[in-house]
């Protein structure tokens, strides 16, 4: 008796937990594929959003919920890096929450997968149906199986070009140490041919390098990559301080530029190049790259000309200086990481 008494307790112990479980409704979410975006419309139990984000039913919970929904719901590439998304505001009807999100894939061409894990926290059992629109299909998504496969990403040539020379303007943007680089490099001013010079040889230099290391010809080390890429904003802003004469720069951009290209290929890498457009998504990001460029110039060129005459020199040591600060600190970290 003691004996089945122990085991009837154990049991209930064990089954308590399931017990108190919270008991999930229906979620689910309409997808639409449009090339290489796609848009998911869900529609949650806000009862359920509650418990899962620990954040009671008011008119404040809805970036507590549109954090939790954006962790959750991912839409990438199979294996892959997820698509970046953005998403509009939480919208309630009824006893539930409207929430839509919108993923931009870039075009590489790779299969995508819609990966769904809400609630599962909270109870086993919680099921998502996913309705996809053209061709239109249906899909039951649980804890044992949060994934739905779905058609690569087709994109046109026009959109492919589109992308990547978004995506080189914005390495540009981003990318610190190419600016400084070209800082260093143009600050001096001088007659538009010896600029002109001097950029195109860095762009026909980094355009080689970035065409090799895409492709896998060559492929040098990164840590040695970002460390001269470092030396090379150090030597061009000490120069500023002893040469006068840049006629040749362009020599040393071109040199430097080889260097750089290396860096902007890990940079394209990073983004995904579709096997199928290579030659247009390189062309595409070199041309973004030399817009970047450009709009560098053209700034330093109008600074130029609103400064004064006698305020010339002091602007070129001020701005080299500051270069040359970033570029030792950057330096450094990179010899001693």
């Amino acid at each position: 008796m003691a004996r089945w008494l122990t085991l009837g307790c154990s049991a209930i112990l064990a089954l308590a937990p399931l017990a108190h479980a919270h008991q999930t409704k229906l979620s689910s979410s309409r997808l639409t594929l449009e090339g290489t975006s796609a848009t998911a419309v869900l529609e949650l139990n806000a009862v359920d959003l509650s418990m899962a984000t620990g954040t009671p039913l008011t008119g404040e919970t809805g970036d507590a919920f549109l954090r939790y929904v954006s962790a959750k719901v991912r839409l990438g590439f199979t294996g892959g890096a997820d698509c970046p998304r953005t998403a509009k505001p939480p919208r309630a009807v009824r006893d539930h929450v409207i929430i839509e999100l919108r993923f931009h894939c870039p075009p590489t061409g790779g299969e995508r997968e819609y990966r769904v894990t809400l609630f599962h926290e909270l109870d086993p059992a919680a099921r998502h149906v996913v309705t996809v629109d053209a061709p239109k299909r249906f899909a039951l998504l649980g804890v044992g199986n949060p994934r739905l496969a779905l058609s690569p990403a087709a994109a046109g040539l026009a959109e492919t070009l589109w992308h990547y020379t978004l995506a080189g303007i914005e390495h540009i943007a981003i990318g610190y140490d190419h600016v400084a680089f070209l800082l260093a490099v143009i600050v001096p001013g001088g007659r538009f041919w010896m600029l002109f010079a001097a950029v195109t040889a860095f762009t026909v230099a980094h355009s080689i390098t970035l065409t090799l290391a895409v492709l896998g010809i060559v492929v040098p080390p990164a840590g040695i990559v970002e460390t001269l890429i470092a030396a090379s904003i150090v030597y061009a802003a000490a120069e500023n301080f002893f040469v006068r004469d840049l006629r040749r720069r362009w020599m040393l951009t071109f040199a430097f530029g080889l260097v750089h290209g290396f860096g902007f290929a890990a940079a394209l890498k990073d983004y995904g190049v579709p096997a199928h457009a290579l030659a247009p998504s390189l062309a595409a990001f070199n041309v973004g790259v030399e817009i970047g460029q450009l709009l560098i110039v053209a700034g330093v060129v109008l600074l130029w000309r609103t400064a004064p005459a006698a305020g010339q020199r002091p602007l070129v040591l001020g701005v080299s200086g500051v270069v040359l600060a970033l570029g030792l600190y950057w330096l450094f970290e990179r010899l001693f990481q």
